[in-house]
């Protein structure tokens, strides 16, 4: 048997794992196109030079690729090796996790739209102003030259196949060491933080909260998706909106891993002068942002949407491993299987090359000349590699937006999800069956802002009546989760009567075509 700490540390930094594959997957490919298909200089071409115009096309380009604050590391890697100025590469690395299609969309369904537009707006001012700062006062002569342009690889089979053993090679570099200590990190702390120990927190008549989010949300990992989520429970919640810019920007932008980077290539005295910046920036964002966008008519007593950052555990459980199976298995949903399967190919790649061509010699194969001229056929066009590189880059966008219809089903196939979690939900309860049932709630909720956004996407529009049901139903279902969590499955019950009320009406919207299914 294991102790509530050790499963907890277990379970929270398995689930971080899962959240973090399909960005970090992106995150090599992206490095893979830029270093076999762009090439250093048509690497340095695209993010410009010194000075605004780089730092803005840096943020520009950020904010369009779907990765993470663990999967721009090999990007900025890349960057690195191409030898982009150091203070765009930081302004890369500020504005990229922050925002894609999928969280962008949640965001904007979910929450009051004027409040994430200011807080996209506060990022790319965050990440301007901290390529500025690095560039004029901290990181002068820190500028790598360029490591040498390696040759294009011969169009076909070889360029796809040089990218994918470029991404192979990053997967098994220093990229996944830096990767590994910001999963770990971050389910480590959440292991040791008491069960429900936040829930209380973040409150927007609390000072302090700005201050407290940033100390608990700049070391730990937060995907962008899940960062949108739990910014959507604050302000459902009522909770500080400053609080909720400090997770934005250094919760979902900066984790340890990164900054345990950061410190091994330019220092640990610059690196923190230069956090220190951005913590204060954000804070002084965060609290002049706090009474304008303030939009909540009242404040909930507690939230669940910190719980993540503790064990979920409470004090003296003790458990086998097959729960923390059960659990983290639960993260896995549409793409985290294709991502996680990606991930391994390209570390078992990785590895075998390593292994048995440690001085590269495939790459220089795969990048030798072709002894003839290419084919003139109008079957065999030429595409010099950097425009490929850019269109493969357009096609990860495009993969973004087709990922973002995939997550978030259509009106019919989201409203039967909902229904059958439903009946789950309450067959537990009816089998006593605690912990199942709180399972099922929170799936439940999950749903219900999936199936939201997914009607949003589609129609242009969101029908205010569906969103106050939708809401209603999601502090019954809080009301019900509260009483289990608290043990006592008579308060359940009966809040179960007010869940099942508010289903009705949320049902409404779909079976008698409110809302209609396409």
């Amino acid at each position: 048997m294991l102790t509530s700490i050790s499963l907890g540390v277990l379970l929270r930094t398995g689930q971080v794992a899962v959240e973090a594959s399909t960005t970090f997957l992106v995150g090599l490919l992206v490095a893979g196109v830029m270093r076999r298909m762009l090439g250093a200089e048509g690497t340095r071409r695209l993010f410009g030079g010194k000075g605004a115009t780089g730092l803005l096309r840096a943020w520009a380009v950020g904010t369009v690729l779907p990765v993470c604050s663990l999967g721009v590391i090999p990007i900025a890697r890349e960057m690195r090796r191409a030898g982009v100025p150091s203070g765009t590469i930081l302004a890369f690395v500020l504005a990229a996790p922050h925002i894609n299609p999928l969280s962008l969309l949640y965001g904007l369904t979910l929450s009051e739209p004027r409040v994430i537009l200011c807080f996209a707006l506060g990022s790319l001012v965050i990440a301007v102003a901290g390529g500025v700062v690095w560039e004029c006062f901290l990181g002068k002569e820190t500028d790598a030259p360029p490591s040498g342009d390696e040759p294009v690889p011969a169009p076909g089979v070889k360029r796809l196949a040089s990218v994918a053993l470029a991404a192979a090679r990053e997967a098994v570099s220093a990229s996944m060491g830096y990767v590994f200590l910001g999963v770990a990190f971050t389910g480590i702390l959440a292991g040791l933080v008491p069960h429900g120990f936040l829930g209380t927190t973040m409150r927007h008549d609390d000072w302090l909260s700005p201050i407290l989010m940033s100390a608990v949300a700049l070391p730990s990992y937060s995907g962008p998706l899940q960062g949108m989520m739990r910014l959507g429970l604050m302000f459902e919640h009522g909770n500080s909106v400053g609080a909720a810019f400090a997770l934005f920007e250094v919760g979902i932008g900066i984790n340890f891993g990164m900054i345990i980077w950061l410190m091994t290539l330019f220092g640990w005295r610059r690196v923190v002068v230069w956090i220190g910046f951005l913590t204060c920036a954000t804070l002084a964002l965060a609290y002049a942002a706090e009474k304008p966008l303030y939009f909540a008519h009242e404040e909930a007593s507690h939230t669940h949407a910190f719980d993540e950052w503790t064990n979920p555990f409470a004090g003296g459980f003790e458990g086998e491993l097959s729960v923390v199976n059960e659990k983290v298995l639960e993260k896995v949903e549409i793409l985290e299987p294709i991502a996680l399967a990606g991930l391994a190919l390209l570390v078992v790649a990785g590895l075998l090359a390593n292994k048995f061509d440690p001085r590269w010699r495939l790459e220089n194969w795969l990048t030798q000349a072709p002894a003839t001229a290419p084919s003139s056929s109008i079957w065999n066009w030429y595409v010099p590699g950097p425009l490929l590189g850019l269109a493969a880059l357009a096609g990860l966008v495009a993969f973004s937006v087709v990922a973002l219809y995939i997550y978030y089903p259509e009106p019919k196939e989201g409203f039967s999800q909902v229904v059958r979690v439903r009946a789950e939900a309450f067959v537990a309860l009816k089998m006593h069956n605690r912990e199942e049932v709180i399972r099922r709630i929170q799936h439940w909720d999950l749903l219900t802002r999936k199936l939201q956004v997914g009607i949003f996407i589609r129609t242009g529009k969101m029908d205010p009546e569906l969103t106050k049901v939708s809401e209603e139903l999601r502090d019954r279902l809080e009301d019900m989760r509260d009483h289990l969590l608290a043990g006592d499955l008579e308060k359940a019950r009966e809040a179960s009567v007010a869940v099942e009320e508010a289903f009705q009406q949320f049902r409404v919207f779909f079976v008698d075509g409110a809302v209609a299914p396409q």
